[in-house]
């Protein structure tokens, strides 16, 4: 036990509520953010299973599925239905590897460029709401702390 915070693995049923529990508090707010981007999603015209991928391609084309997955933490069979759709929305296209036989490059289509050039601002206006009780030194706070739990740099 963690001052009185409760991690997954350290629970006791009779005194655990789930109000204390790390894991619960990290799904409820993935939960919150992924219903909230789904809907400013639909309004661009963007699927929430492909957003990650446009937003990382909109950053840097031209990659293989491998590094998209591997980038994105996504297994490669995810990674491949994703750039399907992508594909199959016209935001992107595969092209040859000129230094692979068997594997395709990615790049967006300038119709995926301009969704992707969209999508910032959905991240920030989404980011804003849900935290929109918290001050600003809070923000950088929370922001240091989730990045040091998730083991990624600032």
């Amino acid at each position: 036990m963690i001052r009185g915070c409760f991690l997954m693995t350290q629970i006791e049923l009779k005194d655990h509520r789930r109000e204390d529990s790390f894991g619960f508090l990290i799904q409820t707010i993935a939960r919150t953010l992924d219903a909230k981007m789904k809907v400013e999603l639909e309004t661009i015209g963007v699927d929430i299973k492909i957003f990650a991928n446009l937003m990382m391609l909109g950053q840097q084309d031209g990659i293989n599925q491998r590094e998209i997955g591997q980038r994105l933490n996504f297994p490669e069979y995810f990674t491949s239905r994703n750039v399907d759709a992508l594909v199959d929305a016209g935001f992107a296209e595969r092209r040859p590897d000129p230094d692979s036989r068997r594997s395709f490059l990615v790049f967006l289509t300038d119709k995926g460029r301009a969704k992707a050039a969209e999508l910032p601002a959905i991240v920030r206006s989404v980011n804003d709401d849900v935290l929109q009780d918290m001050t600003g030194d809070e923000r950088l706070t929370i922001m240091a702390l989730l990045q040091r739990v998730a083991g990624v740099a600032s």
